[in-house]
């Protein structure tokens, strides 16, 4: 599956290669499919990294992410829905259009992308639909959101997909840190982690974040030591 993935979504690139640079650091084995964590770690690459694309091999959707990381460092951590043990791949876009890759493989029971989300249970789910929570850390640069969404990826019976598709941050002139296109394998009320130089993370920023509903979601955040 790499091959064709490579080809398809980062335009078969003949300048790529696998490198240990490129941290994805996951369980061995998924706990619960529909939320395993993960880290990706570019800070070792070598020159600016324009995008970081995560896909996984054997995934019914196997595109997860792109991480436009802009002014922030090159690391996220977020979680991704499993549906079989597969190769979970961090593929890293160089400012001189080279690929490195790193990856890791998850074992996995599956159901994480074809069960429904937990949110159908509660009848008021729709109530706080785009509630963001975040806090930012100015000592550390870590910055950690949360915004409540099914991501329901339309592979559950009687549930049309319904999940984020951009999420972006900015300062608080309005200039963008960074940013990320999301898909269906992302995790419900998805948790993301950034990290942020040391002058961006003593004021305040801005996340905005849109779905394939055309709902738009906004909040703020300021440094708490």
């Amino acid at each position: 599956m790499w091959p064709l993935h490579r080809e398809e979504y980062l335009g078969g690139p003949r300048d790529w290669q696998q490198d240990a640079a490129v941290l994805t650091l996951a369980p061995s084995a998924a706990e619960d499919a529909a939320h395993v964590p993960l880290i990706v770690d570019a800070t070792g690459i070598e020159g600016q990294v324009r995008r970081i694309v995560v896909t996984i091999d054997y995934s019914p959707i196997p595109l997860v992410l792109t991480f436009h990381p802009g002014r922030a460092l090159p690391l996220l951590g977020f979680g991704v829905k499993y549906e079989t043990g597969s190769a979970l791949r961090a593929s890293v876009e160089r400012e001189d259009g080279s690929w490195a890759m790193g990856a890791t493989y998850v074992a996995a029971m599956g159901g994480g992308c074809t069960a429904p989300a937990a949110a159908h249970a509660r009848p008021d789910w729709q109530e706080r639909l785009g509630e963001i929570r975040a806090r930012l850390w100015p000592d550390t640069g870590r910055l950690r959101v949360s915004l409540r969404h099914p991501m329901d990826t339309g592979l559950a019976p009687g549930i049309a997909a319904h999940h984020l598709t951009e999420l972006e941050l900015a300062s608080g002139d309005g200039e963008t840190i960074a940013r990320l296109e999301l898909h269906e394998p992302v995790e419900e009320n998805p948790a993301l982690t950034f990290l942020l130089p040391a002058a961006l993370a003593r004021r305040p920023v801005t996340i905005t974040a849109r779905d394939n509903l055309g709902y738009r979601f906004e909040g703020r955040v300021e440094a708490q030591s």
